[in-house]
């Protein structure tokens, strides 16, 4: 059975499996006024790179992608983040 919490009408589905998708806030508002963010909160990364506006800062995960927001796509983020970040403290 499912409830419509606005009008308490409760249906009944007949499936054999669900996903369900609860909405997603990106938790960045300790990162306002110090790194740039776009309309909706997530972190703003330089193209095809987790480098942030402020050089040595990187960003991954559901800070960042506003599109995916799996597990697996957060921890092939966080590799990037850390191999980029590796190379920027071995470059300076």
């Amino acid at each position: 059975k499912i409830k419509n919490v606005k009008t308490n009408k409760v249906d009944e589905l007949k499936i054999d499996g669900l996903f369900i998708a609860i909405g997603h806030d990106p938790a960045t508002s300790l990162f306002k006024d110090q790194l740039e963010m776009d309309k909706e909160g997530y972190l703003v990364t330089k193209n095809d790179s987790t480098e942030t506006n402020i050089p040595g800062v990187f960003a991954a995960g559901d800070v960042k992608d506003k599109i995916f927001r799996q597990a697996v796509t957060a921890a092939g983020m966080g590799c990037m983040a850390a191999l980029e970040a590796e190379k920027f403290l071995s470059h300076d």
